[in-house]
């Protein structure tokens, strides 16, 4: 549990740390206070709202609407437990590549329409298709949405991504009841991939008029849109009570999109706001009016504050075949050398946990990496070891010998130790900073360091292409799932989310192992072994969890964070 001192300066770089993930916030929103709403409604801070649509939505605060609007296939209840939301049961076939949901028949969307299996259908391919652009030339770059890569693994998905298809063959509707997926591969956790709040079912207006529904969206959850949406306004949300998990508690909710988080602290302090994160130079005010919630994440009446660690991570990706860190010693001098607890306390101000390997302990309790270890002076000696080595041409690990028959007056090869490293990160938000952390526990261990900030487009083009030895990148996941993570971060056929340049054959083999595993705790198991395979090899360096500060005010009953820091509306209720 997160102690006083720990939460002490939890709030300073919860914006910055979501700036180096792909849902990072922006300027803007509403800065003159909250909404007038009814005294009864719940008033919730989410910061700058830019869509509200499942296809447009890429940041936190339109998930926040999702989750509210939206009720896909299945859910994670206030104790993060996968749970049946709009399917009544999911079964999974002996190869887990088929899952077969079953809908009841008195689902309804906000419009009174029927919610059958066509409306998921329908949904999910409108995900994966290129977003139309209105441009007549032939040639024009297609756009996607954020999430239809959720469905990655649905037969079909790459031949409609590409236009080659007008639907995913992976995708059935025997009747209205029964929404078949058939998958190309094994993914025992598909069902939790469903709980995506961007996965839920639209109605035909969704393709009838996109523009209407994107400032309105019609969904089947627990709360509807009062008003279409006007931008830079709030969000006001409305009781839907044949929502099919049941009635929310609140009698109306309003989502402010306040940007500053300071000044939606002060219209916390004058009672205007509900719910809202705390900014560091508040947070001693925060403690003195309201006590921590045991749990991190569960606010009530007599515990109003919330401070816990989110499933995501912001870690070092290495290049493993050329360059320094294509030899083991020197990932894991680089690992050992890394403070992560001054990270977390000094540049990220508790808005980070310090990771001790890739797995959030929200996510799962799992073995940490003993590489994860702060050991200055291991790192310096793995670093001294191996220039000895070099000098004495004594190859360690990764160079290479001599061959046996070459001539004694031959020349020897060159074995001299290259510690020169390009790190790369992307502009804007903490990532400087944290380069600077960085940077200086290398320079220590012996390393000599060369940093580029590279604007998005670029900075993907050289992670893609390998063209550096580090790179800073955070991992938010849409699902917070043990499975999801381990795949995101150590499949080599998702290189693009985590290792670059890396392949380990036997990591590769346990994994899909662990894709075969129908039992969950055989299939934990295998994870572990995945992991602690990751943990000797090293393609990548863990530096932290992210972390979220929020406060309720004392109107709020009941209220509580979900492992991706959104606020569980359906849950939230006020005295």
């Amino acid at each position: 549990m997160i102690d006083r001192r720990t939460l002490c300066g939890a709030a300073m770089g919860i914006a910055a740390m979501s700036a180096l993930s792909a849902c990072g916030g922006q300027e803007g929103g509403s800065q003159g206070g909250a909404e007038t709403v009814p005294a009864s409604w719940l008033k919730c801070r989410v910061g700058k709202l830019s869509e509200i649509d499942p296809l447009l939505v890429q940041d936190r605060a339109g998930l926040q609407v999702l989750s509210a609007v939206f009720t896909p296939l299945m859910r994670f209840d206030a104790n993060g437990e996968l749970v049946p939301g709009a399917a009544l049961s999911c079964a999974v076939s002996d190869d887990v590549c088929t899952f077969t949901f079953k809908l009841p028949e008195h689902a309804v969307f906000h419009n009174g329409e029927r919610v059958t299996a066509s409306s998921f259908k329908i949904a999910w391919e409108r995900l994966v298709r290129a977003i139309p652009s209105g441009e007549s030339a032939s040639d024009a770059e297609p756009v996607f949405g954020r999430w239809g890569s959720l469905l990655h693994l649905v037969d079909g998905y790459a031949a409609l991504r590409a236009g080659r298809a007008s639907e995913m063959v992976g995708l059935r509707c025997p009747d209205d009841a029964t929404f078949v997926v058939t998958l190309t591969q094994s993914c025992p956790y598909f069902d939790h991939v469903t709980a995506h709040p961007a996965l839920g079912p639209v109605p035909a207006a969704a393709l009838a008029d996109p523009e209407a529904f994107a400032l309105k969206p019609v969904g089947n959850g627990p709360f509807a849109l009062k008003y279409p949406w006007e931008r830079g306004r709030g969000v006001m949300l409305v009781p839907f009570a044949d929502c099919v998990i049941g009635a929310p508690l609140a009698a109306g909710v309003l989502l402010d999109p306040m940007a500053d988080t300071v000044a939606a602290y002060k219209q916390f302090r004058a009672g205007n706001i509900d719910i809202t994160d705390v900014p560091v130079d508040q947070l001693s005010d925060a403690e003195d009016i309201a006590s921590l919630a045991p749990d991190g994440r569960s606010m009530t009446v007599d515990a109003r504050l919330a401070h816990g660690v989110e499933g995501g991570l912001l870690y070092l990706s290495l290049n493993c075949v050329s360059g320094v860190f294509s030899r083991l010693e020197m990932r894991r001098a680089a690992c050992l050398s890394i403070d992560r607890e001054a990270l977390c306390r000094k540049v990220l101000k508790f808005s980070g946990e310090p990771a001790l390997g890739p797995i959030s302990p929200r996510v799962a309790e799992m073995q940490p990496w003993d590489a994860c270890t702060y050991d200055p002076e291991g790192s310096l000696q793995l670093v001294e070891a191996a220039k000895l080595a070099a000098l004495q041409n004594d190859p360690v690990e990764g160079e290479g010998s001599v061959e046996e028959g070459t001539e004694a007056d031959a020349p020897l090869p060159d074995y001299s130790l290259d510690l020169d490293i390009d790190l790369i990160y992307r502009k804007g938000g903490t990532g400087a900073r944290v380069v600077a952390h960085v940077v200086r526990d290398l320079e220590a261990a012996g390393f000599s360091v060369k940093t580029e900030a590279l604007d998005t487009d670029d900075f993907v083009k050289r992670y893609r292409t390998a063209e550096f030895d580090c790179a800073l990148r955070a991992l938010e996941p849409p699902v917070p799932v043990l499975e999801a993570i381990a795949d995101e971060l150590l499949a080599h056929d998702r290189s693009s989310t985590g290792i670059s340049a890396h392949r380990d054959e036997q990591l590769d083999r346990v994994l899909a192992e662990a894709r075969q595993a129908t039992d969950a705790a055989a299939r934990r198991v295998l994870i572990q072994d995945a992991l602690s395979i990751a943990g000797e090899g090293l393609p990548f360096i863990p530096l932290a969890h992210p972390a979220y500060t929020k406060i309720a005010s004392d109107r709020v009953a009941a209220s509580a964070v979900d492992a991706s820091g959104k606020i569980d509306l359906f849950a939230s209720d006020l005295v």
